[in-house]
């Protein structure tokens, strides 16, 4: 956060212009830095005297004239991305004489202009600074609680390969999945990550009781961006992912940091894990291939041969991530596919039935020693 657009600001009445992207970012920060200076908000649709309060900041909305007569010596912080030279004259025309960009004027003449880079570079600090805080708040609430919470245990984490149908739930071990996951019969989980809107699967998701993560993704039209009341009807949580924040490194302190991403939602899932402290981390149905799903069904990436080295590389990525600051954690691939070799291989005495070219004197069997892992 640029401190010195803050330190122009402390001690003044200000009114926040622009309620789109950018104000729903910025205004609930503003609100924290400035409190009862920041008198209210407008936009260039509020025609009335009052409009009602902006989103859950009870900060009211009124028309510009009002605000000149209530406030004729208030500082208009802009916090719009378009029509800049449009509102700014609006303000003037209204009575305001101390203007200010929370985001880089766009007009011609303004470009030209050294400041224009400096408030490019404030509009930048300022969303970042205001992602971080959500990210904290947010990671806080849906993480803290499981810190360190499985020291000790083993803890499955269950993908969506068809190696999965070859696994028995071991008892007593917490389960965590990703995506179709639950729909799995006798495979029952007690976390769940999901990143994609999935109708269907959202639907029914509010008929389970484990907990579910949601990820979070702002300033994104996507149509597969998880709507806010869908993650409220399940009582969710949300996440962010190193995909949709700035910066793409791993960080062990997932209440300020996002999740890594990895190109899927097995490694949130995994860096969850992490975080919860186990001795052991199993992967389950991770086959990082093409070959579909449990189900049958395709894999929605089954054209792209570029996603498996991505995914493998995710895989090192992580498995590096872990050697440094969770050298106590082993992890362990069940049924091992596009994984083999990579951590430590088990097989399941289903899987080498039905994949005899597997030599059983040679691989290592979950069945074995599973009493062992609880």
């Amino acid at each position: 956060m640029n401190q010195g657009m803050l330190g122009d600001l402390y001690g003044k009445d200000v009114i926040a212009y622009g309620t789109g992207t950018v104000g729903k970012a910025v205004i609930p920060y503003l609100m924290q830095m400035l409190g009862d200076r920041l008198r209210g908000v407008t936009n260039s649709r509020v025609t009335a005297d009052y409009e009602g309060v902006f989103l859950e900041t009870d900060l009211p909305i009124r028309n510009l004239r009002t605000w000149h007569d209530l406030f004729p010596e208030a500082v208009v912080l802009i916090t719009a991305l378009e029509a800049l030279d449009e509102i700014n004259l609006n303000c003037k025309n209204a009575g305001f004489h101390e203007i200010k960009f929370v985001t880089p004027e766009i007009s011609e003449a303004t470009r030209k202009r050294q400041e224009d880079v400096a408030s490019v570079r404030l509009a930048e600090n300022l969303l970042y600074s205001c992602l971080a805080n959500e990210l904290r708040d947010a990671h806080r609430a849906s993480f803290a609680e499981f810190k360190a919470c499985n020291r000790g245990k083993t803890v499955a984490v269950v993908g969506t390969g068809p190696s999965l149908n070859y696994y028995t739930q071991i008892k007593g071990i917490p389960h965590i999945g990703v995506n179709g996951s639950f729909l799995k019969e006798n495979i029952t989980l007690d976390y769940y990550f999901l990143r994609h809107y999935i109708p269907e699967w959202c639907e029914k998701l509010k008929h389970y009781s484990f907990v579910k993560f949601f990820t979070a993704v702002r300033n994104s039209r996507s149509s597969d961006k998880i709507p806010e009341y869908i993650i409220e009807e399940n009582g969710g949580r949300i996440f962010f992912n190193t995909q949709d924040m700035p910066g793409t490194k791993i960080n062990s302190n997932i209440e300020y940091y996002p999740l890594m991403a990895g190109h899927s939602i097995i490694f949130p899932a995994l860096h969850f894990a992490l975080y919860t402290r186990p001795k052991r981390v199993l992967l389950v149905g991770c086959d990082c291939s093409l070959d579909g799903h449990f189900d049958g069904t395709e894999n929605g990436c089954a054209s792209d041969q570029t996603m498996v080295p991505l995914w493998i590389g995710g895989y090192r990525e992580l498995k590096g991530f872990a050697a440094v600051h969770y050298p106590d954690t082993e992890f362990i691939s069940v049924n091992p596919v596009g994984l083999k070799g990579l951590f430590r291989d088990v097989y399941t005495e289903r899987y080498l039935e039905a994949h005899p070219e597997l030599m059983r004197s040679e691989c290592e069997i979950l069945d074995d020693y599973a009493d062992k892992m609880k």
